[in-house]
């Protein structure tokens, strides 16, 4: 158990429990979507309309490999490029209804794979990990030194839309 008293070893802590969680809902979850189009898609939903570039730095993949990611979630009909209305030239990505559906899911068939571990818990344990996703939440939410404060609203993308 950690105790939380050394930050930087929470820190790791937490890096490599997420991992390994991640990994376990992708290998036990009855879905057909490949884990970088999951993840990719995620991406694009919580970004709202981005550029491929964007999206390559977000996931920190080269940009050939979000364009490959991008064209296939394209073929898919999960996600659609379109112009960028602050520069002609430029090109934005961004989830259809389909892909929100898809993506919807995914998750629902992640969290069915989740349900039987979840169910083996006791009510006090299932209480510490509703605790421990809002803690993650508000990690998520705090503001990194010299970065500009954003909306972190659960409800709402970084563009201003609501999520739907």
């Amino acid at each position: 158990m950690i105790d939380g008293a050394d930050p930087r070893q929470l820190a790791i802590e937490l890096l490599v429990t997420s991992a390994r969680f991640t990994r376990l809902v992708a290998r036990e979850a009855a879905t057909a979507m490949p884990r970088a189009l999951w993840r990719a898609l995620a991406q694009i939903d919580d970004l709202g309309p981005t550029r491929v570039s964007d999206l390559a730095a977000a996931d920190r993949v080269s940009q050939p490999t979000a364009t490959t990611v991008v064209q296939k979630l394209v073929e898919r009909g999960w996600v659609e490029r379109c112009t960028d209305p602050l520069d002609r030239r430029a090109v934005r990505v961004t989830i259809t209804d389909a892909g929100r559906d898809a993506l919807r899911l995914t998750r629902e068939a992640a969290a069915d794979a989740l349900l039987p571990r979840l169910a083996r818990l006791d009510p006090e344990t299932l209480g510490r990990l509703t605790a421990g996703i809002d803690a993650l939440s508000a990690v998520l939410q705090a503001e990194p030194p010299g970065e500009p404060a954003r909306d972190h609203r659960p409800d709402s993308r970084s563009d201003g839309r609501p999520k739907k």
